[in-house]
């Protein structure tokens, strides 16, 4: 039995149409891209807990005196942590957390040993991480490499990367506080 070739054309945008009906009630999202807005979220509303608790504290009117500053952030961080008591590591960085890893294993894979080594000479290494913990005084604040804060997820201000040893983390910047951290980041000479 032979169809008209009008027929044949019907039947196929038939086909056609059920099969978009079918999928237009399902969505495709980028999962890499989901998880990068996910964690974009997490900071969000870290920051907006940040602002909650420093809200709740008596005002901070300018100074230069080095003691009322410490004082300030450490209410601010201890208010912080109260409030975030449960907190753990990978809260932030959540799913997003291998695009991260794989971030930072590129950019090891263009650097030469040589430049791998001096990115990380001032990256402290003696203290490891802890959610909520104090980042230590007395550790450089090292910077991310260029090159590897251009390709991360940009953060607002009140949060930044910064590396510690092999750890990536979020260092709340008011309260000198550790918000999250991502273990074993940096991947070891050689891989």
């Amino acid at each position: 039995m032979t169809f008209p070739l009008k027929s044949k054309f019907a039947a196929i945008s038939a086909v056609q149409l059920i099969c978009t009906a079918l999928t237009s009630g399902q969505t495709r999202v980028n999962p890499q891209a989901e998880a990068m807005a996910h964690f974009s979220e997490r900071v969000t509303a870290y920051l907006a807990l940040q602002k909650k608790v420093e809200g709740k504290l008596s005002s901070q009117k300018e100074t230069n005196d080095p003691e009322r500053i410490k004082a300030h952030i450490a209410n601010l961080a201890e208010g912080i942590r109260l409030a975030r008591a449960d907190a753990k590591a990978g809260d932030v960085f959540n799913g997003a957390a291998e695009q991260f890893r794989q971030i930072i294993r590129e950019d090891a894979k263009d650097r030469s040993v040589r430049d791998a080594f001096a990115a990380m000479q001032e990256v402290p290494s003696r203290t490891p991480p802890r959610v909520n913990a104090a980042y230590p005084e007395t550790a450089a604040l090292a910077t991310v490499p260029p090159l590897i804060l251009k390709r991360l997820q940009q953060l607002p201000e009140g949060v930044e990367y910064r590396f510690m040893g092999r750890d990536l983390i979020l260092r709340d910047t008011k309260a000198n506080l550790i918000v999250d951290l991502l273990a074993g980041a940096v991947p070891t000479v050689g891989r």
